[in-house]
């Protein structure tokens, strides 16, 4: 049987998710079962990408206006007749899924997998736009969620709820080191990743910086627009940089004395997981897709949108200093045990029926 990953997914580095489809791939193909790609056209140059292709077969798919695009439906169909013992498809980040579920033959399982926050439930156009996808378009995907709250949001729109399951993300503990650099010489404070201006929180970020005086210094890992974003809303800032993306994050982490996670939305974040596993004590909004990280003792909760609360977290944090190896180790632990892409193949390979 062939496997088809349908995945609207074209990042410059492979990072959690494409180790996460590789790992899958191995052991699917040690039960016998080879795995093939689809990626939006922006993929294509990618090294991650290129290395794919090297082994198995890699398509390419519309990104722009992908669900109603005739060229999605008819490179899909492509796809298909190349590999008529397609028996799953697997779609993730949900652009392709509506195309891929009304073009699979009833033989195929198809698998809808939502890992990110679901866009903005108050905007009315969205909210149409997932009540068809979610009540009336779904037939017989079955839907794996990486958050409790969008699958029971996914449920409330009129997905069915027997065909809706929670499945974590899993980190890639192999590609994450334990912080060791001397926690004096670490330059920044607090790391924060803040690819998108508000869901991140990376204003509520600053505004926190703001109250504590600007006394620690902070970096923002964000896209080319952050930096204008945070000089339009607030002026300069002192003491906060905002920094691009690099390959090795074990970098960032050994840079850092602690993690910064005020998103007022996520999916599972693979950066919170990482944070943790590198050591790092970690300041974590108490929204309802973080609460799982409550369990680890190098965790902190603080308020969702609570700038104060934000603040004095931040404050209590960094006065304690480095956690305890204990508290380290037990955090680690709970990781591998949960939250591992080891844990996270051996669960979808049941999902699958192989």
């Amino acid at each position: 049987m062939t496997i088809l990953q349908v995945c609207a997914y074209a990042a410059p580095y492979e990072g959690n998710f494409i180790a996460s489809l590789k790992a899958l791939e191995k052991k699917a193909l040690e039960k016998g079962h080879k795995t093939i790609y689809a990626f939006p056209e922006t993929a294509k140059e990618k090294d991650w990408c290129k290395t794919l292709a090297e082994r198995t077969s890699v398509y390419f798919l519309p990104l722009s206006k992908a669900r109603i695009r005739l060229s999605t439906y008819r490179k899909l169909k492509k796809i298909y007749k190349d590999n008529r013992d397609l028996g799953i498809i697997h779609c993730h980040f949900e652009l392709y899924d509506v195309p891929v579920v009304l073009t699979a033959k009833k033989s195929v399982k198809v698998f809808w997998h939502l890992h990110d926050a679901i866009g903005d439930i108050n905007d009315r156009h969205n909210r149409f736009a997932q009540k068809m996808q979610y009540k009336f378009l779904h037939k017989k995907a079955i839907l794996l969620s990486v958050s409790e709250k969008h699958k029971d949001f996914t449920v409330d729109l009129g997905f069915p709820k027997n065909q809706a399951f929670y499945l974590p993300n899993g980190l890639n503990t192999n590609a994450i080191e334990l912080v060791n650099s001397p926690y004096i010489e670490r330059q920044n404070d607090f790391l924060m990743f803040g690819w998108l201006y508000k869901i991140k929180g990376v204003d509520l970020c600053v505004k926190a910086h703001k109250t504590l005086k600007n006394k620690y210094h902070i970096a923002i890992v964000g896209k080319s627009d952050t930096k204008e974003l945070i000089i339009s809303e607030f002026g300069g800032v002192e003491n906060l940089d905002v920094i691009a993306p690099v390959e090795n994050v074990n970098t960032l982490y050994n840079n850092a004395k602690c993690f910064l996670h005020i998103s007022r939305a996520e999916g599972l974040s693979y950066a919170l997981l990482e944070a943790i596993y590198s050591g790092l004590p970690v300041v974590c909004s108490n929204i309802k897709e973080n609460m799982f990280a409550e369990e680890f003792p190098t965790v902190y909760m603080v308020e969702n949108e609570n700038v104060l609360s934000i603040s004095q977290g931040m404050d209590l944090v960094v006065k304690k200093g480095l956690p305890s190896r204990e508290d380290v180790n037990l955090s680690r632990k709970i990781i591998e045990e949960k939250y591992s892409i080891k844990r996270w193949t051996e669960e979808v390979l049941i999902f699958y029926g192989i």
